[in-house]
């Protein structure tokens, strides 16, 4: 790793020394900076050390596009390229973990597929719920798509897999709105359906990391007091969330906790063994410098993912100073410029393009 400190560099004479490369692509400039690699920045990040510039990641989904491995690893690789991306934020659809146990999909052209039926209709339906193949049906799908990504990038970028913990697949399976009442109705029922989820999510994990990737990206819907209080956390998600990221202890180097929650339950997640945090800074808060206050582990975020954030809304002036009030809160060290949540696709493609933009112009100031 190249320690900037020790050299006594800044951003702007490690840039000027390293020089940049602008190139043209049939999907908008690509800007490259030449000295530390993409791995050296996330390195670094997750250990508190200047970068030559801030590290970046982006993501989103593709409707539809994302159910055929090839094209989803086609379209990821594309993405990074384009942004000079420091990491690879894989984003199968959303749905893909509970397919297997028997949820229908609706889908729809250009539209993100959801749930049209569950196979729950009364406690004792969660019974059925068995472990089922990490690597057969839609598990096999992803790990397929991971597998043509990480040949297409030949160990140049760091690729991360998103997983969903177990309480948020059983929403998934659940159907909107309908989680709560199991959990306190029918507990014996859904723990047993858990076990079942947790296992079969382990073994995809397992998988995962034998297939190549650095990490996973781990994503929680449940993390929010708001939504689940904290006795029903620690019963209800906690320590299937740590039985399912287990594996991950000695053989990877970048897991992510993903935080999806209006209201974090901080006393819940701050211990969980990831070294990095993403969450909904923008939309809901906690700030990146309120969360800095929290945690010293490296913090994902400053870019607003939905549509009522300067990608859709707004002008390339408005992402400049987006991107620029992150980099300034996070104190330039341990941070990582992200969206907080995928997102949305009616982004300006000129917005997205700034984000990079911003990011050298930061660092070049």
């Amino acid at each position: 790793m190249i320690d900037l400190s020790e050299r006594n560099l800044t951003r702007r004479t490690f840039l000027n020394v390293a020089g940049l490369t602008i190139a043209g692509a049939t999907f908008g400039p690509v800007l490259t900076s030449a000295e530390m690699s993409h791995h050296e920045r996330i390195e670094a990040a997750l250990t508190n050390q200047p970068t030559d510039r801030t590290p970046l990641s982006f993501w989103w989904h593709w409707a539809n596009k994302d159910r055929s491995p090839r094209r989803l690893a086609e379209l990821a690789v594309e993405l990074q390229r384009r942004l000079d991306m420091d990491f690879i934020k894989f984003s199968p659809y959303g749905l893909y973990s509970v397919v297997d146990w028997g949820v229908e999909l609706n889908v729809q052209g250009g539209e993100t597929p959801i749930l049209a039926e569950s196979p729950i209709e009364k406690p004792d339906d969660w019974l059925k719920i068995k472990p089922v193949r990490s690597d057969a049906g839609e598990y096999l799908i992803v790990l397929e798509a991971q597998r043509i990504a990480l040949e297409m990038l030949n160990g140049e970028v760091p690729f991360v897999q998103t997983v969903f913990s177990p309480l948020t697949s059983a929403s998934k399976i659940a159907g909107p709105g309908n989680l709560m009442r199991y959990m306190q109705d029918s507990p014996r029922q859904l723990h047993t359906a858990l076990e079942a989820i947790t296992e079969t999510s382990r073994s995809f994990v397992e998988r995962v990391i034998s297939g190549g990737a650095d990490g996973v990206f781990f994503a929680n819907q449940w993390a929010g007091v708001d939504l689940l209080p904290p006795d029903l956390y620690n019963e209800f998600s906690k320590p299937y969330d740590l039985q399912m990221l287990e594996p991950l202890k000695g053989k990877t180097w970048f897991n992510i906790y993903h935080l999806h929650a209006h209201d974090i339950n901080f006393d819940g997640v701050l211990d969980y063994p990831v070294e990095a945090f993403n969450w909904h800074d923008q939309d809901y808060g906690p700030s990146i410098a309120d969360m800095r206050k929290r945690t010293d582990k490296c913090l994902i975020g400053g870019i607003t993912p939905s549509a009522r954030g300067p990608l859709v809304r707004g002008s390339t002036a408005d992402v400049d100073r987006e991107v620029r009030d992150a980099i300034q809160q996070s104190g330039g060290t341990g941070f990582i410029l992200g969206p907080g949540e995928v997102v949305d696709p009616s982004a300006k493609a000129e917005n997205v393009d700034q984000i990079l933009n911003s990011v050298l112009d930061e660092a070049n100031d």
